[in-house]
């Protein structure tokens, strides 16, 4: 039908009346066939979807819907995420500086946000853990029993405390230890979030959040793990949360099963008496461990988790003697070099995989901070280098993986 409510037809093809009139009648076909939206709508940004809510109750509806939000996800993960740093640790509303990764999204995007003003929280934030797309924060200067913790979105900037407890908590637990973060997006539009109560003598009991039914249970089992294992938030890995202790066993949280097991970790080498950890995280899959040894080297394996739990293998040899002497200031000028005290001065912010990218795969990098303040893409495949960013000078330059968040867009709800 044409703007005259008459059949259109080709004799009605005379200048512009004629497109005008087809554009009017495809726009209202799309907007009143949910399916043809749904498949429109799926590839738009987050900050564009949240507009289009507006638009009517039906698009409000569709964009809300939890099977919407879990398919938005994976076709708008990018190849490699950006990640922010926060430049100062010691007041109450710290700044982040974003670093973005894919030269593809640089030019095009925008900072998603300078600092975290979810809330006026007088004793001020701090991020805990990122976890695909979402992030669990805590009162920066309260102590553990005393914090509120939030889960903040940060693409649709909505947050929700998650305060309170289960209530039956041991008594001989008074203090919490570890808050982490658990959310798959592609298996669930909820997350649940495992609070860790310690005691004196080394014995723990979990809590878990969940924001299907948003409220604490506790599963009740009390269990003993290294005083060191609950330094950082867990890993999100395979369903589970992972935490490395630098002397004893290591361990991991089965959140389906409510249960800890021990994580299979490469003997430590003759005469040390802990791990030295340089990365441990997660990317797109695969879990990924970096272990140095010797003040000296400039090789390292990176090794790779299998998804049984079988065991660590190398996954990527890597050398950077080309690094060094292009960027001299790695080297320390030195000369009582200790076993605990690096040669070369740099960190590893990030291990990159991207094997299974159906369409134009990238290299797998590393992310590193040298001095100078500058980050460095490592191509473990070529063994070559680029600069992609300079840190501001808040940025200090041992910043290591566990202070490098992932930012990952996602419409889900908190």
């Amino acid at each position: 039908m044409g703007s005259s409510g008459k059949p259109l037809s080709v004799s009605d093809n005379s200048g512009d009346g004629f497109w005008q009139d087809l554009s009017m009648l495809s726009s209202s076909v799309i907007a009143s066939n949910c399916d043809i939206l749904e498949q429109i709508l799926i590839f738009l940004p987050v900050k564009t979807l949240l507009k289009l809510k507006l638009v009517s109750q039906q698009w409000f509806r569709l964009i809300s819907d939890p099977i919407f939000i879990q398919n938005h996800f994976l076709p708008n993960y990018p190849s490699v995420p950006p990640i922010f740093l926060q430049k100062l640790s010691f007041v109450v509303n710290p700044e982040f500086e974003f670093i973005f990764l894919d030269k593809n999204l640089s030019g095009s995007s925008t900072v998603p946000f300078q600092t975290l003003t979810f809330v006026n929280d007088p004793a001020g934030i701090k991020i805990e853990q990122s976890c695909n797309g979402l992030l669990i924060c805590s009162s920066f200067r309260m102590n553990g029993i005393g914090r509120t913790y939030y889960v903040y979105n940060p693409s649709t900037r909505r947050s929700k405390s998650i305060s309170g407890s289960s209530q039956v908590v041991g008594d001989e637990f008074h203090s919490i230890c570890n808050v982490s973060l658990a959310f798959n997006p592609l298996k669930s539009p909820h997350y649940e979030v495992v609070r860790i109560w310690g005691s004196d003598s080394n014995k723990y009991q979990t809590e878990i959040y969940s924001s299907k039914t948003g409220s604490w249970r506790a599963p009740g089992v009390i269990f003993c793990a290294p005083n060191d294992a609950f330094g950082r938030s867990g890993v999100y890995w395979n369903g589970c949360l992972h935490w490395i202790s630098l002397r004893e066993s290591s361990l991991y949280y089965d959140i389906n099963q409510e249960m800890f097991k021990t994580l299979p970790m490469p003997p430590i080498p003759n005469g040390r008496d802990r791990r030295r950890i340089e990365y441990f995280g997660e990317y797109k899959g695969h879990m990924h461990l970096i272990e140095m040894y010797g003040p000296f080297s400039t090789s390292f394996d990176i090794l790779h988790m299998e998804t049984d739990y079988s065991g660590w293998n190398v996954k990527y040899r890597v050398n950077l003697e080309g690094l060094a002497t292009a960027y001299p200031g790695m080297v320390r000028d030195i000369v009582d070099v200790s076993e605990y005290f690096y040669l070369l001065d740099f960190s590893i912010l990030l291990v990159a995989e991207n094997e299974e990218e159906k369409e134009e795969p990238l290299s797998p990098s590393l992310v590193i901070v040298v001095p100078d303040n500058k980050v460095i893409s490592y191509n473990l495949r070529e063994m070559s280098f680029k600069n992609i960013h300079t840190l501001s000078p808040g940025i200090h330059a041992r910043y290591r993986w566990f202070d490098a968040y992932r930012h990952i867009e996602t419409l889900a709800h908190v």
